[in-house]
């Protein structure tokens, strides 16, 4: 199976070019593995949301996904303590 499309909010896009360049190539690594193997991924459901989260050290990236469709709907990424304020 091919990778999953990645579709980036203008929120994440925002907050991806905010974070320091190491994050950012830990968080692309991370959600590029997440996407090669999307079907059998362990996904995190948020608690009450729609949305699932995935670890990356200090940062989490909150996201929606499409099994069907092969695509990712990244919404935001940020660390760990401001993440889940939204």
């Amino acid at each position: 199976m091919a990778a999953a499309l990645q579709v980036w909010s203008a929120t994440y896009s925002r907050a991806f070019d905010d974070l320091p360049a190491p994050a950012q190539q830990a968080v692309q690594r991370a959600v590029d593995n997440m996407g090669s193997r999307l079907t059998d991924f362990p996904h995190q459901r948020l608690k009450g949301r729609s949305e699932s989260r995935l670890r990356v050290g200090n940062y989490r990236v909150i996201y929606e996904y499409d099994v069907q469709a092969g695509r990712i709907y990244l919404h935001y990424v940020g660390h760990r303590r401001d993440i889940y304020r939204r």
